[in-house]
């Protein structure tokens, strides 16, 4: 039975909750306090849901939504774009409650069969999301933002990723930030079948694959944040505090 680095969870405990208050000030111009709590609660749902099948998967999904949001914001995302995008990264792996638990927590790589499989839960909770009648009766960019992330936060750079073979700003924004926050975040948890690696490495593997499975620029703008923020929090960049470049040539 594997392990993986609950340390880093707590360590990041604090800032979670920053980061739920400050999105949920924004949210507080879209819907009521009784629907905001409606959504937190079927976030936090789904989210036990799934630590529950997968415990790497829930801890997983909070920590790459906490990076997806340091990135939204260095590269100047507006407020409800960042609010949209808190949402998404908290379900964006929505759809791997579906998925057997076996293979969620197989000990060591899936085989072929099993990857296809797995690649399923990109349009499983892309369906389970747009029927979800919060989300269908909100503002148009909300709903089309969220669904987007799920269901693209998959596909890569050059145009090699899945569900669509989308290619480069093909992708939309939201999916090509989720892209980077989701790899670097399983870099550096323990998995059933790897070992974290530490920040620095993880890093440095996100840069190479700058061009190619992610965007360049944003890419710059992700390895930027978190070394700013090692060098703040020893964690993580500190929401707010550092200048943000706005985004160029990025839609």
């Amino acid at each position: 039975m594997f392990r993986f680095n609950y340390d880093l969870n707590a360590n990041l405990a604090d800032q979670y909750a920053s980061d739920d208050s400050r999105v949920i000030e924004t949210l507080s111009a879209i819907w009521p306090r009784r629907t905001r709590d409606q959504i937190r609660a079927l976030i936090e749902q789904w989210q036990l849901d799934l630590d529950t099948r997968d415990s790497y998967s829930g801890i997983h999904s909070q920590l790459a939504a906490h990076h997806a949001l340091a990135l939204a914001r260095r590269v100047q995302l507006s407020s409800d774009e960042v609010g949209a995008l808190w949402i998404a990264g908290h379900v964006y792996d929505l759809g791997k409650i579906a998925l057997p638990p076996n293979l969620l927590t197989k000990d060591g790589p899936l085989n072929d069969a099993e990857m296809l499989i797995l690649r399923s839960h990109v349009s499983i909770g892309y369906d389970l999301l747009r029927d979800w009648a919060i989300l269908r009766t909100s503002p148009h960019w909300l709903h089309d933002l969220v669904l987007e992330t799920v269901l693209f936060h998959h596909e890569r750079w050059d145009g090699d990723g899945y569900l669509k073979g989308k290619h480069g700003d093909e992708t939309p924004l939201s999916a090509r930030i989720m892209a980077i926050a989701d790899a670097y975040s399983a870099m550096i948890l323990n998995s059933p079948y790897r070992q974290a690696r530490d920040a620095s490495t993880a890093l440095n593997e996100i840069a190479e694959r700058a061009g190619t499975q992610f965007d360049p620029y944003l890419v710059q703008q992700f390895v930027r944040a978190v070394r700013l923020g090692q060098q703040h929090s020893g964690v993580m960049l500190p929401l707010g505090e550092e200048p943000r470049e706005k985004a160029s040539g990025v839609s």
